[in-house]
């Protein structure tokens, strides 16, 4: 979560970019940098770049199972051993049992 006291202007933190980086990594946090009192970007720790990137592909993956389940209680599903039978059958091939 990021703090009021975060939010930082472009021009001080590129005049203190090494006081910020290190504040960052020692509390593993994120600044928002303004210029005219607007916000224009983020920097982070590369741990809190890590944590951050590690919890969106949790929750891709979360809302695919998601998706996966409603598709299978909604029966538009096919049994896989089928599914393969009739993928092979139109390509004129003969499985092994």
């Amino acid at each position: 979560m990021i703090r009021t006291d975060d939010i930082r202007s472009l021009t001080d933190f590129r005049q203190n970019a090494a006081a910020h980086l290190d504040r960052l990594a020692e509390n593993q946090s994120a600044e928002v940098l303004t210029v005219n009192g607007q916000a224009k970007g983020v920097v982070m720790s590369p741990q809190t770049f890590d944590e951050m990137a590690e919890k969106a592909a949790l929750v891709d993956s979360l809302a695919m199972i998601d998706r996966s389940m409603e598709d299978i209680q909604s029966g538009k599903t096919h049994d896989a051993k089928e599914a393969i039978q009739n993928i092979a059958q139109k390509l004129g091939l003969k499985l092994q049992s």
